[in-house]
């Protein structure tokens, strides 16, 4: 997955509705944040469509992503 590919979410499961099966423009990674018991959390940045603010998500979503048209 690269930077401006188009992606699909899949349905991951009832707390992530926001994102469920929505099409997005991938938008790369955005950095790490540290939570309260130390673990390190990688980020990534992905624009709905629809929606004018990046949303962020945790890497742990990107398994859920299929490219549906690559930007090469």
């Amino acid at each position: 997955m690269k930077v401006g590919d188009l992606v699909r979410f899949d349905n991951i499961n009832g707390h992530t509705t926001y994102i469920n099966r929505k099409t997005a423009v991938y938008l790369g990674k955005s950095g790490a944040t540290w939570r309260v018991d130390g673990q390190v959390v990688e980020n990534h940045k992905v624009l709905l469509l629809g929606e004018t603010k990046p949303t962020t998500i945790d890497a742990r979503l990107l398994r859920y992503m299929k490219v549906i048209n690559e930007n090469r």
